[in-house]
């Protein structure tokens, strides 16, 4: 193997371990980077936010409220407008609980070709089927990836736009033991955590979610929304 090829392979596994690993010294990269998005919250006050995507899910949402319900535990559900559009009862259901929605956008999939026209009647179209009205108003986009003109617009539209800082990509159905570990390891004060109530199968995140809850409440973290959250920054 020519040097060449080396450094590339050297490159590449570096980058599987970052992405595998996920150290918070990378969220601190991330968030220079990107600065028009929120990956964690400086506060100090002992909390964390939990996150769901994709939902909702008329079977799988229903069992990650009662989880929640029995750790006393609050999130934020990003629901995809086309998604709450045929289960408007689970919309209000996760309202009822004391949950926060964030727009995840009206359909799955890449937004990255959508002219910013079309991303704003997207944005609006989910934000009137989700009923949000009160600030702050949160932005996911799908797949975690925009055009930074497409976050500007959000901004514009009095959106902050989050990712997180506890990712341990559930959609490509790693093991519990392994969801368990990259989350618990980077839970600290302001930490956002991202899950999946509404992927074709989340059942090692539903799994590995008493566990995390159970390790924040050992660690004295209250497990908030990300509202709440921001509601807590230090300035």
């Amino acid at each position: 193997m020519n040097l060449a090829l080396l450094l590339i392979a050297l490159a590449l596994l570096a980058a599987l371990l970052l992405f595998a690993i996920e150290p918070l010294a990378a969220i601190a990269v991330l968030e220079r980077v990107t600065p028009n998005l929120r990956y964690r919250v400086r506060t100090d006050h002992p909390m964390v936010a939990l996150s769901f995507d994709d939902g909702p899910h008329p079977v799988l949402t229903p069992q990650v409220l009662a989880i929640l319900r029995q750790h006393n535990a609050h999130a934020t559900f990003f629901l995809i407008g086309e998604r709450a559009l045929r289960h408007p009862e689970l919309v209000t259901q996760i309202k009822a609980a004391g949950h926060e929605v964030g727009n995840h956008y009206i359909k799955d999939g890449s937004l990255l070709y959508h002219s910013g026209a079309k991303f704003l009647t997207h944005l609006k179209q989910t934000e009137a089927v989700l009923g949000i009205t009160e600030s702050p108003k949160l932005f996911r986009p799908p797949g975690g990836a925009a055009r930074s003109s497409h976050l500007r617009l959000a901004r514009a539209n009095g959106y902050q736009c989050v990712l997180g800082s506890a990712y341990p990509h559930d959609p490509l159905r790693p093991p519990v033991w392994y969801i368990r570990w990259l989350i618990t390891k980077n839970l600290a004060p302001g930490a956002i955590i991202i899950l999946h109530d509404g992927i074709a199968n989340p059942t090692t995140s539903i799994q590995a979610l008493p566990a995390i809850l159970a390790a924040a409440e050992r660690q004295g973290l209250r497990v908030v929304s990300i509202g709440s959250l921001l509601q807590s920054a230090t300035h």
